[in-house]
């Protein structure tokens, strides 16, 4: 699990800012939200990329998604009864297309529903991917750790809180410059 850990703290994070590092290097700071949208080539290239894109994205947004679903599940699914019954399968389909549902209303209410996005996605993603895990490092081996650890996942706490703030203030400043353009249900 350690190597595990080390490994997506350091390849990781490589490919995962080295791809915006050197996308912004490549294409400069006008470049599209949508990085494929730039890139030039063979159609079966640019089918694969959004694919990968599109599978991507249902991946992320299930694993963001689960803990809505697992609540909204404790809630109004039979818990008496198994997961199976005919009452919980046709509870849990309603419950995952009114979710589905609403996501939809909002997407297609708010065209820079990114910008939200963003903006939630700086106040969990990174704290959870990197601040947290630091914290409770610093709580569980408490003294007993040497000062280079203390010093290392305190310069993690305070360098991606930093980052949190970052973002957090450009999701704003996206959503406001973005509200002042658009209209509700707009279509560009």
């Amino acid at each position: 699990m350690k190597k595990a850990l080390y490994l997506q703290y350091s390849v990781g994070l490589f490919f995962y800012y080295g791809v915006s590092i050197v996308g912004y290097w490549a294409y400069g700071s006008a470049v599209s939200a949508y990085l494929p949208e730039e890139l030039s080539g063979p159609k079966w290239a640019s089918i694969m990329i959004n694919a990968i894109s599109f599978v991507q994205s249902i991946i992320s947004q299930h694993m963001f998604i689960a803990p809505i679903h697992e609540t909204l599940d404790t809630k109004f699914l039979r818990l008496d009864k198994s997961i199976h019954s005919r009452e919980n399968i046709k509870n849990l389909l309603l419950l995952r297309a009114t979710v589905f549902t609403g996501n939809t209303l909002v997407t297609a209410a708010f065209p820079f529903m990114g910008d939200f996005v963003n903006l939630l996605g700086s106040f969990t993603l990174i704290p959870l991917t990197f601040v947290f895990p630091s914290m409770i490092y610093i709580k569980v081996k408490g003294k007993s750790t040497r000062l280079e650890k203390k010093v290392w996942h305190g310069g993690i706490i305070v360098l991606f809180s930093l980052l949190t703030i970052a973002t957090a203030i450009s999701a704003i400043r996206s959503i406001v410059r973005n509200v002042r353009q658009y209209n509700l249900f707009a279509d560009t």
